[in-house]
């Protein structure tokens, strides 16, 4: 038999009493419910009505736990834990400004309790993160994802500090054609991968530096016929060979660690892309990545660390420090 329209609106009513006011530690009893219902959507109901309703909204599937001192409920779309998860990630996150990380953080919040919500009050202080002040960072993400549902590719203005004024200027002005990809989160900051007609190499480009991003008439190029990706598209692979989102070709090179504690720096950063081996009692691992990585995240974790191969990386290496040697000796 179909339910009246005040029966439909009373079990919604109830719903959202529940998913607002209770969880474990504040279960509701059906008074209660009764009176939210009436103070807040100005709707009388009958008191037997409310446990009918809760049951079949358990019937449902909806997890409401129901005790002597009231009922709550449980398992929601999202918990609190995941809440957390996800707004310290958008916290963490310089592509986004501070404003747009509290309208996110908020609408988290929302599928909360009031009682869970009191957690978050620190989303106030987001504006104290350095952020972009791309306001459309999320609509350039947009935009860039028709592009690539519609296999088309893309033009932009590249926004970089230079500290000639005149080239500043010609840049702002000078608009990049490319074939978009995917996306790479890295670090707090997005990147698009990507690539130029005229290349056999991917390109990294944040997307936050981006201005006035369009849509070009054109089939973008087929990721196949780029170096390294003749077997297809693998975005985890890739990811997780570039973290520092320089391209490079990608190389293996063999590190000598020089304690145990510097296996964390491996582990950390690589995961299942490095292997470590015991060659005459010492410690080496087997890196997996690109060449532009490795020389960068040698240089940071330099007292620890001894790239070993390929030899040609590690004269680049040499050279580096060389040179950062003599600025310091002046």
């Amino acid at each position: 038999m179909p339910l009246d329209s005040s029966k439909k609106l009373s079990i919604l009513y109830i719903l959202e009493v529940l998913k607002e006011y209770s969880n474990e530690t504040h279960p509701l009893k059906q008074e209660d419910i009764l009176n939210k219902i009436y103070n807040i959507y100005g709707m009388e109901c009958e008191r037997k009505s409310i446990g009918a309703n809760i049951d079949l909204l358990i019937d449902l599937g909806y997890d409401i736990i129901k005790l002597k001192k009231g009922c709550y409920l449980g398992q929601r779309e999202i918990e609190p834990s995941e809440v957390t998860f996800l707004i310290d990630a958008i916290f963490s996150s310089k592509s986004i400004d501070g404003e747009h990380a509290k309208k996110l953080s908020k609408k988290l919040m929302g599928l909360l309790s009031k009682h869970d919500r009191k957690n978050y009050n620190y989303i106030y202080n987001s504006n104290h993160v350095t952020r972009t002040d791309n306001k459309q960072v999320f609509y350039n993400i947009e935009i860039i994802h028709s592009a690539i549902e519609q296999n088309k590719k893309i033009s932009f203005n590249y926004q970089r500090f230079y500290f000639d004024k005149q080239k500043r200027e010609q840049r702002k002005s000078k608009r990049l054609y490319v074939s978009p990809y995917f996306f790479v989160n890295n670090q707090g900051k997005y990147y698009l991968v990507c690539a130029f007609n005229n290349t056999e190499d991917v390109a990294n480009y944040r997307v936050d530096n981006m201005k006035e991003v369009q849509i070009v008439d054109d089939e973008r190029r087929d990721i196949k016929q780029l170096k390294n990706f003749t077997k297809g598209l693998d975005m985890a692979a890739y990811a997780s060979k570039n973290q520092y989102m320089l391209s490079a070709d990608p190389i293996v090179a063999k590190v000598k660690i020089s304690n145990d504690y510097a296996e964390n720096y491996v582990s950390d950063w690589f995961g299942d892309n490095a292997r470590f081996e015991m060659e005459n009692e010492e410690i080496f691992a087997y890196i997996s990545s690109t060449e532009s990585t490795i020389i960068y995240w040698c240089l940071q974790y330099g007292e620890n660390i001894e790239l070993i191969e390929p030899v040609a990386t590690r004269e680049k290496i040499k050279n580096i420090i060389k040179g950062m040697s003599e600025k310091y000796d002046r």
